[in-house]
């Protein structure tokens, strides 16, 4: 599965962290008092022996006036132009196709009233059929698939001479319309297909219209932030971001061990395209004190956040791949820097929230407490975050299977722990640099919609190489807050096309690519997930913003 290639790479950051903490390697963040050596002491300190955090004296750094502007940054709306005529309709009986596999044509009335001579019944895993049709001129067109399962929910593919463009879900036992919207087709004969992507399921016949236009206010979104006190930094990249939504899709890369240019990824992104993406993603797991007792560092994160803000204007966003507390790490044989997946600590958050195990409870607030050590410094120094905490926490809600400590006691204990984080940074600490993103993977772990600011999902296709838009991931992400809500693609394998996400109307604010294997083969740019043509291609779409591409963001008006 997908998180196994994720796993491999945890643990060889951890190896390399540790050789460069050996080594000599540290952040000066990371010390209990500031560069003055001046500290207090946190009130988290408690009679269990657990050793009270001590956090740096805040200094804010003088900011200097700033006078607003957007310069001649381009916010026109994009909306699909279309030439296909008003009344293009083309109608294609399933029955008429070239079975893929093991298809057949039946006659059975339990689906309900069928067209044609009959309908096709196809089989799991690939099964489906081909039938030619022809369109009028390039553009996008709906296709809306009469069908019906009998085992309950399946998806699936369209298919366009043989490529895997869209995908539709069909959940009915009997006959009724499913619509797999905009795809784009060039003009000229096709071979149209439907192949099954997982279960069974009948198709009676397929319509294909002209698209209907993309509905842009899906991407208006309310630019207050859920803390009151957000910094005017914070403030500014957030409102960029709800001006740039839907318009524009935003690039992203995690740097491996938080290296940042320096970092295997973005030398090759210079190296090979001569550009940056415009987001780097960093992560905080060498800074969870249990791993800090091993003998890792976080490095030189602090200093790489701020470089990347401050002096060359890039985004910043930061996930935290918590370690379990000391006395919770190398159960059954874990090493202790695999203590953040649920299978490798017996941590049970549900105890440490419900006073079963008080002492747990400290160790969560000592955790919280030393990383806002790291979130206050960048905030002194007005770094604003797309602060990412407790990420996948539901992991997969099609197997509900959460993989990491933080998702494995259930989604009540997952939310009252987002809240005591929020609570904690945002009321405790003032930490109001922060940006709350939240990808918890399941809506039923959605804290609520006070305490998120953008929504996102991790998506990794089973299919290398599938650069289709992820539809049933965006409106699951999308439908799970009350309100509209920014929806990004917080990490990802495979990076969604482009031109399919513009015309689809699936509009991801922003994707930021996994490090590693993700980005890189034989420690070069373009693998099998995405290739260097295919990076070259986002790099210099004018829809996808790139580092050099973003306007001055510490000018960008607050409204």
């Amino acid at each position: 599965m997908k998180r196994n290639s994720k796993r491999s790479i945890c643990a060889l950051t951890a190896a390399v962290m540790l050789a460069m903490c050996s080594c000599g390697s540290t952040d000066s963040s990371s010390s209990g008092a500031d560069s003055s050596g001046s500290s207090s002491s946190s009130d988290s300190s408690s009679e269990s022996g657990i050793s009270a955090v001590t956090t740096r004296e805040r200094v804010d750094v003088p900011m200097e006036a700033v006078t607003e502007t957007r310069g001649d940054f381009d916010l026109s709306d994009v909306q699909n132009k279309s030439d296909i005529p008003e009344d293009f309709e083309l109608s294609l009986e399933a029955e008429d196709g070239e079975y893929l596999i093991s298809g057949k044509t039946i006659e059975l009335k339990k689906f309900g009233e069928f067209t044609g001579k009959g309908f096709a019944a196809l089989g799991s895993n690939g099964d489906g059929f081909e039938i030619e049709g022809e369109f009028p001129c390039d553009g996008s067109y709906d296709f809306i698939v009469r069908a019906a399962n009998s085992t309950g929910k399946s998806e699936n593919f369209i298919t366009i001479d043989g490529a895997e463009t869209s995908t539709f879900v069909v959940e009915s036992d009997k006959f009724a319309d499913f619509t797999a919207e905009k795809v784009n087709v060039t003009k000229g004969k096709h071979k149209i297909g439907i192949k099954a992507k997982n279960g069974s399921f009948f198709v009676d016949n397929i319509k294909i219209t002209g698209a209907k236009a993309v509905d842009l206010t899906q991407f208006e979104v309310s630019k207050t932030l859920s803390n009151p006190n957000a910094t005017d930094e914070t403030k500014r990249l957030y409102s960029f971001l709800c001006d740039v939504y839907g318009k524009y899709i935003i690039s992203g890369q995690y740097a491996a061990d938080n290296r940042g240019v320096d970092s295997a990824e973005f030398s090759e992104y210079d190296y090979k395209l001569g550009k940056y993406p415009a987001i780097m993603g960093l992560d905080l797991i060498e800074a969870s004190p249990s791993r800090v007792a091993h003998g890792s560092s976080p490095g030189m994160i602090v200093q790489t956040a701020e470089d990347w803000y401050l002096n060359r204007n890039g985004i910043v966003t930061m996930c935290w791949h918590w370690n379990a507390p000391e006395p919770y790490l190398e159960y059954n044989g874990a090493a202790w820097w695999e203590g953040f997946y649920s299978d490798k600590t017996n941590f049970s958050l549900a105890k440490a929230l419900n006073g079963e195990d008080p002492e747990g409870y400290e160790y969560l607030i000592r955790d919280i407490d030393s990383i806002a050590m790291y979130l206050q410094e960048l905030d002194d120094n007005h770094v604003p975050i797309l602060w990412r905490p407790l990420h996948e926490g539901g992991g997969d809600p099609k197997w509900n299977n959460p993989w990491f400590w933080w998702g494995s006691s259930g989604a009540e204990a997952y939310k009252e722990l987002w809240k005591l984080m929020y609570d904690r940074l945002t009321n405790v600490h003032h930490c109001n640099n922060l940006i709350w993103v939240w990808n918890g993977q399941n809506v039923d772990y959605y804290p609520g919609d006070e305490y998120v600011d953008i929504v996102g999902y991790d998506s990794y296709p089973e299919v290398h190489g599938d650069h289709s838009p992820q539809k049933g991931l965006w409106d699951y992400t999308k439908n799970t807050p009350s309100t509209n809500k920014i929806v990004a693609m917080t990490e990802n394998g495979s990076i969604p096309d482009p031109d399919s996400c513009m015309s689809e109307g699936i509009r991801w604010s922003y994707y930021c690519t996994w490090n590693g294997e993700f980005a890189l083969k034989d420690f070069q740019l373009g693998c099998e997930h995405n290739s260097l043509e295919y990076f070259t291609k986002l790099m210099d779409h004018d829809r996808v913003l790139t580092l050099d591409e973003l306007p001055d963001l510490k000018a960008w008006p607050i409204e």
